[in-house]
């Protein structure tokens, strides 16, 4: 299934050694094969590369058993991989980050989808309503736009984002912090599986790897790499995703970034950006982002929807703002299972959302 320097290659991105590193040493070789030949008689130029202890390490496993025993491991969980010397590697990710390119990639999921056009939407895990508002709004105008989404399925805006493109029937790539078989957080296990079956999950962690903190901001060279342009929807001062923000100003990629409230802290981190930074643009619409890609500008379309009475009776009180569904109740006197019915109906037609406390309000534009 895998030549001999996939197999190498899935050897070396066993051990916890730098993607550069691991870049050098392979470029002191004919190919990645030769590594594992030779890697008793050189030992003096890889412990220049990698250290004294690391080769001791690697050397004790460096033989047959231990690669099929990887590579069994891998296919048990119906994973996919592929390395900088297959066919089907991203040039992208040669082209952008060079000798920090990943040596391998595990994926489930469609593969073909790592070549499209992506867009990266990011932002922060504490999402606020208007964050969620903002982030569900600009991913579902760019999946209608052709867009394939990116993220890294975190919390907030990233599960927002994904989630929204699978719901509009997108296609979405989520790179993880961890091994590809390590859900991370737990509650998205529903997402992921959404994902790896419309979508495409990738990580360059070896299986079974914890979401340790600093592989988080490793994982964002991969999002920003692989998209033509990243979007900030939402992101404190602190936020990862300023992280991904410099990134893709370093990697030459146009950063979006949405503007937010001057009196919450969580939309800090975007106005900053927006405010010190001459390489990012400030956009508030879709077409202050199509209009980067010459894509032909989108006009707001307001689908024609026909509501039946009751239905524009809800309507009209919503007009004057949220309301609760028992104040709901007590103002349409219908029954408690009618009005169940009719609100959903709202809901499925996008008219209406429920939001927390049993609250209902009108979707936003």
């Amino acid at each position: 299934m895998y030549n001999n320097d996939e197999r190498a290659l899935i050897w070396l991105n066993s051990f916890n050694i730098s993607t550069i590193k691991k870049n050098y040493l392979i470029n002191n070789f004919i190919s990645p094969y030769e590594m594992i030949e030779d890697f008793e008689d050189c030992k003096d130029i890889i412990c220049n590369v990698i250290g004294e202890r690391n080769y001791s390490i690697m050397k004790n496993v460096c033989n047959t058993e231990y690669i099929d025993k990887l590579i069994s491991d891998i296919d048990a969980k119906n994973v996919s991989v592929i390395t900088n010397c297959s066919d089907d590697y991203p040039v992208l990710l040669s082209d952008v980050l060079d000798d920090d390119a990943p040596i391998v990639l595990y994926y489930l999921g469609d593969i073909s989808l790592i070549k499209t056009q992506c867009f990266a939407v990011v932002g922060a895990r504490r999402i606020t309503r208007y964050g969620r508002d903002v982030t569900e709004k600009f991913t579902r105008d760019l999946t209608t736009s052709g867009f394939t989404i990116i993220s890294g399925m975190a919390r907030g805006v990233d599960s927002v984002a994904h989630t929204e493109c699978l719901n509009f029937e997108g296609k979405t790539i989520a790179v993880l912090g961890s091994g590809i078989d390590v859900v991370y957080p737990k509650e998205n296990r529903d997402l992921y599986c959404r994902i790896a079956t419309t979508g495409l999950i990738i990580s360059e962690f070896p299986l079974g790897t914890e979401p340790l903190p600093y592989n988080f901001p490793q994982r964002n060279r991969i999002i920003t790499a692989l998209s033509c342009g990243v979007l900030v929807t939402e992101a404190g001062m602190k936020s990862g995703s300023r992280i991904s923000a410099n990134l893709a100003i370093d990697q030459g990629k146009e950063l979006f970034v949405v503007p937010g409230s001057i009196f919450s802290e969580q939309c800090k981190g975007c106005n900053h950006l927006i405010k010190s930074n001459d390489n990012c643009v400030m956009v508030t619409g879709i077409n202050d982002i199509l209009e980067k890609y010459d894509i032909k500008k989108r006009q707001e379309i307001v689908h024609a929807i026909q509501l039946d009475f009751v239905e524009q009776a809800i309507v009209l009180e919503l007009e004057q703002g949220k309301m609760h569904f028992e104040e709901i109740l007590s103002k349409s006197n219908l029954e408690v299972g009618v009005l169940l019915t009719t609100l959903m109906s709202l809901e499925v037609s996008k008219v209406i959302r429920k939001i927390p406390g049993n609250f209902y309000e009108l979707q936003p534009n």
